[in-house]
């Protein structure tokens, strides 16, 4: 490629051809320090033949001068060949900067041998003199791409107006309107497809990193929604934005001079609740559920005659709102006062910032519930019961269909009080203008409703398997799978070492939505925030998994099995023995009357740790809270009792 001298002032330096550490020093030579360029966040210009004077300026350090002798710089664009071309700075030379239009750079690569629209990766370096000695700065980096065929000339952006206060009322107006318009982009020969994208960066941004882009579709305009631009610059409401123009078919681009936009945007994403409750700590203040939309909504344990406010930010005072003294029921920021409930309760308190509202509503959960929808005809008289933990949390097991829909009765055979979901927060519980729940794939669910937060969950629990220390924590071991009847119940019989730990899952092989202990109530079963299941001594456990009341039993399984009852006049001294099939499956033929009941002992002679079936489910056993088996009949019979299954059968 052949090499090129430039100049961008009228004068034109002569080449320099001494170096500094070639330079023989006399009385009146004066040195010259080094310096740097000045790091650009643009390395990369695409030149474009519509806007051939527009410049770019490249920018170093002062070299600092000697005595007298001020220095001139010169600006050198190297390739992989050596230099390619020279260019004086600003000023004649005097400047510590040089600014280059698209078409003197242009015009060099074209005259070095760079084709239409080709790129140079180029590198460029910057020479000071003082007439006695040179400086060279370090090599820096730089491309451009040249002049293509079809360029694109200047555009102008029309709205909105530059420094624009524009109000976004997400909450009261969300749907409301914004639209950005610009001049349709010309190229130089008058065809080709144009593409437009939207901009918008922050005040000192250039738009190579743009904030947020827009793709145009169509046409010179776009229009943003206040919910659209409340989600996009809730924080950062001050920006730039401007209008990239692209020829579809080539290399050219070109942005529009930039405008300036002042958002006036009130987002509220965060609410907390700070009071008597927690000793006015704004560090420890209680946060609200975000419903969306600028509701907010908590339910929360109060004290008597407590006082409480509201921050939008933990642990900071700035911003708070409290009711309008003068307007009940209002929330204002200034001249505010604190709420107050006279007597202790749980509370539900909504605040609405689109109303600018709030709710102070004492909360008591209902003492039943009742599941009533799709799955019975819709019948509230015979909608299903709820298992009910007496702390809030209601829970049940339920085999649905695919599409089940169904919602939730305080009172069997009325509609008065019923909850659903919230349309506009998936998985929250209100009253007015819910929707149904909704079950997409037919299985067996567990259905967890919780007062305390207002939450309904539903999982499925087709099968269920253990994973722990027993097993290595390998959750792809399929032998770790419970047994069950299907009525909510699983039952397995494990071995255990001292101190082992386990937990539970829905899926062989997943670790989604696994099980363990509530920390806050042992012996209860909870997806989220659990513990692992502990065992304490060593041995060998019937685990029993109740999904419909979410709790779960460790129960040591016996090595021998009797049985006593009304065939044997209760005497457990001469309590027949149980055949042991294998570990934890026990069987005997036992003459009976329809009148006989009975139940099984562990050891000959002691009615400690005895066992009999589950009230609450029929043909299960149970340790504790047992019920004696009833004889089916006057016959002989086989009992069988499977600890490995919980079941005990006769036949």
């Amino acid at each position: 490629m052949k090499k090129l001298v430039y100049k961008i002032s009228i004068i034109l330096l002569a080449l320099f051809t001494s170096c500094s550490n070639d330079v023989e020093f006399s009385s009146d030579t004066e040195a010259l320090n080094g310096f740097n360029i000045v790091e650009n966040n643009v390395t990369s210009y695409v030149l474009n033949s519509g806007t051939p004077d527009k410049a770019i300026v490249l920018n170093w350090n002062a070299a600092a001068p000697g005595v007298s002798k001020v220095p001139t710089y010169k600006v050198l664009f190297f390739n992989a060949d050596g230099e390619l071309a020279m260019f004086i700075s600003d000023d004649e030379g005097k400047k510590n900067q040089a600014t280059l239009t698209f078409a003197q750079i242009d015009e060099a690569l074209n005259a070095a041998g760079f084709a239409s629209g080709a790129i140079a990766e180029l590198q460029w370096q910057v020479v000071a003199t003082n007439g006695d000695v040179e400086v060279f700065s370090a090599k820096n980096n730089i491309s451009f791409t040249r002049f293509s065929d079809n360029g694109i000339k200047d555009f102008n952006l029309l709205a909105p107006d530059n420094n624009n206060l524009i109000k976004a009322d997400i909450y009261g107006d969300p749907d409301g309107e914004v639209t950005f318009e610009w001049e349709p982009a010309e190229t130089t020969m008058g065809s080709g497809t144009i593409e437009y994208t939207l901009l918008f960066d922050e005040l000192d941004g250039d738009f190579s990193e743009p904030l947020i882009t827009f793709p145009i579709d169509s046409g010179t305009s776009f229009t943003m929604t206040n919910a659209q631009i409340g989600a996009e610059f809730a924080n950062t409401q001050n920006v730039i934005w401007t209008v990239q123009a692209k020829v579809t078919d080539g290399v050219t681009v070109l942005n529009a001079a930039k405008k300036y936009i002042n958002w006036d945007v009130f987002v509220i994403n965060e609410l907390y609740l700070v009071g008597s409750h927690n000793g006015w700590d704004n560090a420890t203040a209680v946060p609200f559920v975000n419903n969306g939309n600028g509701n907010f909504k908590l339910q929360i344990d109060l004290p008597e005659n407590g006082e409480f406010k509201f921050l939008p930010t933990l642990g900071l005072w700035d911003g708070d709102w409290g009711e309008d003294p003068a307007n009940p029921g209002k929330i204002i920021q200034d001249g505010e006062q604190n709420l107050t409930v006279t007597t202790a309760g749980t509370y539900i308190i909504t605040v609405d910032f689109p109303t600018l509202s709030l709710t102070v509503t004492e909360f008591k959960a209902p003492d039943n519930l009742f599941m009533v929808g799709s799955i019975n005809g819709w019948n509230n008289a015979t909608a299903i019961p709820f298992y009910n933990d007496s702390n809030g949390v209601f829970s049940l097991t339920y085999d649905f269909d695919a599409n089940s829909e169904f919602k939730f009765l305080p009172n069997l055979g009325a509609w008065d009080g019923d909850w659903g979901e919230d349309p506009e927060n998936p998985g929250s519980l209100i009253q007015n203008g819910e929707q149904n729940i909704k079950i997409a794939d037919a299985g067996k669910y567990v259905v967890i409703v919780d007062f305390n937060n207002l939450t309904v969950k539903t999982s499925a629990i087709n099968n269920l398997f253990t994973v722990g220390s027993q097993n290595g924590w390998n959750n792809t071991d399929a032998t770790q799978q419970f047994n069950t009847t299907g009525n909510g119940v699983f039952v397995r019989v494990q071995t255990f070492d001292a101190g082992s730990e386990f937990k539970l899952l829905p899926v062989s092989g997943s670790w989604d939505n696994d099980w363990g202990e509530n920390p806050d109530s042992p012996g209860k079963l909870v997806q989220d925030g659990e513990n692992n299941i502990p065992v304490a001594n060593a041995g060998t456990y019937m685990i029993s998994i109740d999904f419909n009341t979410l709790s779960y039993s460790l129960t040591e399984i016996p090595d021998n099995l009797y049985l006593v009852g009304s065939p044997n006049g209760w005497n457990n001294a001469t309590a027949p023995a149980f055949t042991k099939l294998s570990e934890g499956v026990f069987e005997i033929s036992q003459v009976l009357v329809a009148s006989d009941e009975f139940k099984f002992l562990p050891v000959q002679g002691a009615w400690d740790n005895d066992w009999g079936v589950n009230p609450a489910y029929s043909g299960m056993l149970i340790r504790d809270g047992e019920q004696n088996v009833g004889a089916p009949g006057d016959g002989t019979y086989t009992i069988k009792a499977d600890f490995n299954k919980g079941t005990v059968t006769i036949l």
